[in-house]
């Protein structure tokens, strides 16, 4: 095997932030062609690549800020270059010295002051499973369910969390809503470059997780998913983390959750990109889909590895896009284009931007966004 050794001096500053595998990058360019951004306006992430290289400041800032942290670009690239850490590296530069847009500002305070970036009351985190409730987790339950501040916090949100929680209570699955003392699993704050508060926010969780003795945990977003498989375990998180289709899934084979009533839909999936890209989980939503009875599933010429990304990762989903600038509007128009009436996914962030585009595009009588336990909830007969 022939070892590769660095044609260029890294800076430090950039390697202890993160920003280590830069010298593989040859600047073939496949990041810059390849970017969802391409689709929109100029967007040179290989530029970005090279600027980190030399040590030099990006020529235009606002193109840091732009990146959704999305994966294509590392899924493609021919040398393996972790890109995404050398934005998110360059970012935490960046912010050193105040280069924050003011919007993920907003968001960093209300972490820092409420434990989540929706300024939500901490004691109000569980109110969308409504009153009397669900049980909290105490230890005695198989799974604590861990619901997105997403979810939690934006009531246009509730639906799917709601669905979830009747899907796994008709299955009889054993499970705890986590306390009111949880926080943000941390992945807005680490994708715009803040370590520190990621790292605090991570630490404050596995601490409760510890002490509530939780050993598996049930994430209804792919971001708290990725952050709690690939983040929690360096500060000693060590549980066993699953995004709730794969467990859906498992129920569905195990003749736990049994679909019969008609789901007169036709519909198309998004493969959020926490979910795919990142963590490899593509079969498991086509499944459940496929159990769904009488419903048409059509997919979208870009799906799976080539999905589009829906534009709220990496900060994006508290920044402001100019209308022409937004990729849930291009990928929504996909979807209609394949004559789809429901437009489904798995993700909080993706159903937030969705929703925004259908309002945004005047399309509410052509098609609905739904999340893939509400569809499945339908199915069975669990609909709130």
């Amino acid at each position: 095997m022939t070892v590769i050794e660095p044609f260029l001096e890294i800076p430090d500053s950039l390697v202890e932030s993160g920003g280590d595998g830069l010298n593989l990058c040859y600047q073939c360019g496949t990041c810059t062609a390849l970017c969802p951004w391409s689709l929109v306006r100029p967007f040179n992430v290989r530029g970005i690549v090279r600027s980190a290289q030399l040590g030099l400041d990006v020529e235009d800032g606002e193109d840091l800020w732009r990146c959704v942290t999305c994966g294509t670009c590392v899924a493609n690239c021919p040398r393996e270059v972790p890109i995404i850490n050398v934005v998110r590296s360059m970012r935490a530069m960046t912010a050193s010295s105040g280069g924050y847009p003011m919007t993920i500002r907003s968001m960093r305070s209300s972490q820092q002051q409420y434990g989540n970036p929706w300024q939500g009351p901490p004691e109000a985190r569980n109110a969308w499973a409504g009153t009397p409730g669900l049980p909290v987790f105490d230890g005695s339950q198989e799974w604590l369910l861990y619901v997105c501040c997403t979810s939690c916090y934006d009531v246009a949100a509730r639906g799917p969390a709601q669905a979830l929680a009747s899907l796994l209570s008709a299955a009889g699955v054993s499970f705890g809503l986590a306390p009111a003392t949880a926080v943000c699993c941390g992945c807005s704050v680490r994708e715009t470059g803040d370590a520190e508060l990621t790292e605090s926010l991570g630490r404050r969780n596995v601490a409760l997780f510890r002490e509530l003795g939780a050993r598996k945990v049930l994430a209804s977003s792919p971001h708290c998913f990725n952050a709690f498989r690939k983040d929690y375990p360096a500060w000693g998180g060590e549980v066993e983390a699953a995004h709730y289709v794969t467990l859906l899934d498992e129920l569905l084979a195990a003749d736990r959750l049994r679909p019969t009533r008609p789901v007169r839909r036709k519909v198309t999936y998004h493969d959020p990109c926490y979910l795919g890209r990142h963590n490899g989980v593509y079969d498991p939503p086509r499944r459940l889909l496929a159990r769904l009875p009488e419903a048409q599933v059509v997919e979208m010429p870009r799906n799976r590895e080539l999905s589009l990304c829906c534009g709220g990762g990496g900060g994006g989903m508290f920044m402001d896009r100019p209308k022409g600038e937004r990729f849930a509007n291009l990928r929504l128009q996909e979807a209609l284009d394949t004559g789809a009436d429901t437009l489904a996914t798995a993700c909080a962030y993706c159903h937030a931007m969705f929703r925004d585009a259908v309002r945004v595009m005047g399309v509410e009588d052509r098609i609905a966004v739904v999340d893939l336990a509400e569809l499945l909830a339908e199915a069975i007969g669990e609909t709130r």
